[in-house]
């Protein structure tokens, strides 16, 4: 009993304090597991998954500390921790800047000390945090000053659009200086850091909007048309929904133009910015309007009409290919020609895989799956589940599911498992799977033959082993015994 007091107290003290051994990357989930652990005992009850899965500033708090540890080699280890955070951590970390923003503690004192401990060095390829790991522990500023760069780092680590958000306010932060230092990881971000930059625009403080603007054009990314060049959908979309935050009139055309869009992620970004921007919009989206359909607008619409209206006209003629495409597809289908139609078909659900027509294709999936499945398994298992969820309650569902268990059940026969319970489901789903049944029945056949093979070696196994117990008890009872005298010579 002494003994595991004895553990549990050691392993209290290394949760809250940290060995050498845990300083890494793998104290902190450690730490962070412990301390939701006695967060939900204490609190009770349990919260949303989300809440749940959220650092708190608590657990934040203890990896946070070995920063001001003498020991170089812990420090590193804790910020390398700390900068290897993932999403659920930008909150706490938004909370603890901000605890630390009504500090009165110097940090400019910090700075200078390691600009004096390393010169010549402070430029463009200079890591601040590395000289500060360098630096002699010395103090509350200290502390504070390290736990500023490292966050800073652990959010452009998370590299999302509220952590990016996060970081700018610290560019005013005790009397600026860190600003220096944000600017190197916010221009390493890039194209990443540019819609929390368009936000930043609203800020209360003035002087956060003029260091925003002066981010984003240093960037080559003031200008709306500038901003919005990118390949990923989903910077392209924050880009977007900043502008309409911000309501920014000169970036209304430029957001107008995405709301036709292909790709449904960006699309959706665009008509939510112009529905930021209100009754502000009616202009514009008239035309809009006019522009596509040839005439204007009644006067009485709102903008929010005239911006129904002009959505379902893009989508109308957006869709009129895709449309095109499917009923071609279908041709084909009716022809015979059924690679040709999932060809097709392949296109439209590229395009628009929520179309409202897209049950009319399963059959041509399931034709052309059950034509291949015995030279090509793995295809039309893979067109069946594309049937299955073009149509997940339709009339073919039950033979899709069928067929799906009994390519899954010659799969495991093929690894050299057979299991009959496969093909039994693929028949309960659908009667007529002539080839699940024929599968079963050669399995049960088999599994007939194995049992009476069995049952022929334990009866012979059996008369063997009665043969053997009579000769051990009757074959030597002739024998003689011999005298006494003789048997003790």
């Amino acid at each position: 009993m002494r003994r595991r007091v004895g553990i549990g107290i050691v392993a209290v003290l290394a949760v809250a304090w940290g060995s050498p051994a845990e300083a890494g990357p793998a104290a902190a989930p450690q730490a962070s597991a412990a301390a939701s652990a006695a967060g939900a005992a204490s609190a009770g009850n349990v919260g949303n998954a989300a809440d749940d899965a959220a650092m708190t500033v608590a657990e934040l708090d203890r990896m946070l500390a070995p920063l001001a540890d003498p020991d170089t080699a812990r420090r590193a280890a804790a910020a390398k921790a700390l900068m290897e955070l993932g999403a659920d951590a930008t909150r706490a970390i938004e909370k603890k800047l901000a605890e630390y923003r009504r500090s009165t503690l110097e940090v400019q004192p910090v700075v200078k000390a390691v600009r004096d401990t390393n010169p010549g060095k402070m430029g463009e390829n200079w890591d601040l945090c590395d000289g500060l790991l360098k630096l002699k522990a010395d103090g509350p500023a200290f502390k504070l000053t390290i736990g500023s760069v490292v966050l800073v780092r652990a959010l452009a680590h998370i590299g999302t659009m509220p952590a990016v958000r996060a970081m700018v306010p610290v560019a005013l932060d005790h009397g600026k200086a860190l600003m220096g230092d944000l600017q190197t990881q916010l221009r390493a971000l890039g194209e990443k850091a540019v819609a929390a930059l368009i936000e930043s625009r609203k800020d209360p403080s003035g002087e956060v909007r003029r260091f925003a603007t002066a981010q984003l054009e240093a960037m080559q990314k003031r200008l709306p048309g500038e901003a919005v060049q990118t390949k990923n959908n989903q910077i392209l979309a924050d880009v977007l929904r900043a502008y309409g935050d911000v309501r920014d009139m000169d970036a209304m055309s430029i957001i107008l133009s995405f709301v036709s869009s292909d790709r449904a992620e960006v699309r959706a970004a665009a008509r939510d910015a112009l529905a930021s921007f209100g009754q502000d919009a009616i202009w514009k989206l008239r035309e809009a309007y006019t522009n596509l359909i040839g005439k204007p607008a009644p006067e009485a619409w709102t903008a929010d009409q005239v911006a129904k209206e002009l959505f379902g006209a893009y989508d109308r003629f957006r869709l009129q290919e895709v449309y095109t495409l499917l009923e071609d597809g279908l041709r084909k289908y009716g022809e015979g020609k059924l690679e040709d139609a999932t060809v097709d078909f392949d296109k439209v659900l590229a395009r628009q895989p929520l179309l409202d027509r897209r049950a009319e294709m399963v059959p041509a999936y399931v034709v052309l799956a059950q034509q291949i499945e015995d030279a090509d398994r793995p295809r039309a298992l893979a067109l069946f589940r594309k049937a299955l969820r073009l149509d997940p309650e339709g009339p073919r569902v039950g033979q899709v599911q069928s067929e799906i268990a009994y390519l899954e059940g010659m799969d495991l026969l093929g690894r050299g498992i057979a299991d009959a319970d496969t093909f039994r489901r693929a028949l309960a789903l659908d009667g007529g799977n002539a080839k699940a049944r024929a599968e079963l029945d050669r399995l049960e056949a088999a599994s007939e033959v194995r049992q009476e093979k069995t049952r022929r070696w334990a009866a012979g196994g059996a008369v063997i082993a009665l043969a053997i117990a009579c000769i051990v008890l009757f074959g030597g009872g002739g024998k003689k015994k011999k005298p006494a005298a003789t048997a003790r010579a």
